[in-house]
């Protein structure tokens, strides 16, 4: 297609939601996403409770914890007592990790593209455990497993997207692998929810970490885990708090009520309920503009940024594969910083990442941001 005489038309999600749309084009959603509306309304409720009366009945909290699991469940195809809420990726695999069975001996396989975050959580925090880091990128993972399977293989950790290059992982084909041979799979999803449609049942992975800053609009501070109910028997009980039980008052500390013998023992103490309520009024508009839809609004947008640099002989880093994640990564022929220097100075948002461009965008943008982009390309 020629885009010099390409005329872009477009539905239009509910862009009055994401008020940065006012003031750029934001296509940096593997960065960090714009807080919506609804969210920050959430937030200046809470904010009012706070000043006004300092703390939340206990009725009104828990109603707002147990409104924001439900819509976490929904959003992935989860049981509400897989999930357990997190401040970030990180808490996440890091619960998950330290409540794994694990025993001096046993070795846990990562992929090697994964993002700092779980390399720190993985060397610095289970070290009487062999860690072995492996290329997965351009290859078949179960493949891959074979290659450096041994009966010390107790772990397998991947990213679901590759932050840089966006290459989405086939977790639903590895799931199953390593579930015929006893071994627990963790993934992290934050490149991935928000932006695709990803069930755990399809799945059933063990454990995903996500949190709610990237595709999932904010706020940061805010995300949580996912725990396969088949493994709750299975797993430590480590990294648990008092709130990890089933309180119904908190007027008497005679007697202590017993853990939840599911996800919710994991989380520790007061948490994030700000965040919280945001990230889950985020959630609810992404249910219900469908999230078939969402993936579906993304992969126009990809596939539209794709023939730009098609056209424009520019090294797309990302793959075409089956599964397609939100991010396009190119190397540009010109010199990248300052071609993204001239995105910034026209208030189009993306990421520049070891000397390549990448572009996140979202359901709410538009082919139209598409067209401002291929214009600035082409000066």
């Amino acid at each position: 297609m020629n885009y010099s005489n390409h005329k872009f038309q477009d539905s239009i999600p509910p862009r009055y939601l994401f008020p940065i749309t006012r003031e750029s084009i934001y296509f940096n959603h593997a960065a960090t996403g714009p807080l919506s509306l609804p969210a920050r309304r959430a937030i200046e409720e809470c904010m009012d409770v706070y000043a006004l009366q300092a703390e939340f009945t206990i009725d009104a909290y828990f109603r707002r914890v147990n409104t924001a699991r439900s819509n976490v469940a929904k959003l992935i195809g989860a049981e509400q007592e897989e999930i357990t809420f997190t401040h970030n990726t990180s808490e996440g695999l890091y619960s998950a990790l330290i409540n794994v069975p694990l025993r001096a001996g046993d070795k846990i396989l990562v992929m090697d593209e994964v993002f700092p975050a779980a390399r720190y959580v993985v060397d610095y925090n289970i070290p009487h455990i062999e860690k072995q880091y492996i290329p997965f990128l351009g290859r078949d993972p179960i493949e891959v497993i074979k290659a450096n399977l041994d009966k010390r293989v107790k772990v397998v950790l991947v990213d679901s997207v590759q932050f840089f290059s966006g290459e989405a992982i086939d977790v639903k084909g590895l799931s199953y692998f390593l579930k015929e041979n006893n071994i627990y799979f963790i993934v992290d999803g934050i490149q991935a929810i928000g932006a695709m449609d990803f069930s755990v049942r399809e799945t059933e992975i063990d454990f995903l970490a996500c949190g709610a800053a990237k595709w999932l609009f904010g706020p940061s501070g805010a995300g949580f885990l996912y725990i396969n109910k088949h493994r709750f028997n299975d797993v430590k009980r480590l990294h648990t708090g008092w709130l990890g039980a089933n309180w119904t008052s908190f007027e008497c500390y005679d007697t202590l009520p017993h853990l939840f013998n599911d996800a919710r023992m994991f989380e520790q103490g007061t948490r994030n309920i700000i965040g919280i309520s945001a990230f889950s009024e985020n959630i609810k508009l992404l249910l219900e503009f469908g999230l078939e839809n969402v993936s579906q609004k993304i992969g126009k947008l990809r596939t539209e940024l794709r023939k730009i640099f098609e056209e424009l002989d520019y090294e797309i880093i990302t793959p075409m594969n089956a599964l397609q994640s939100g991010i396009v990564t190119i190397r540009p022929k010109d010199d990248p910083k300052q071609l993204f220097e001239r995105f910034s100075h026209e208030n189009i948002t993306i990421s520049l990442r070891s000397n390549c461009l990448r572009f996140s965008p979202h359901f709410y943008n538009t082919l139209e941001e598409v067209e401002q982009i291929f214009r600035i390309l082409k000066q």
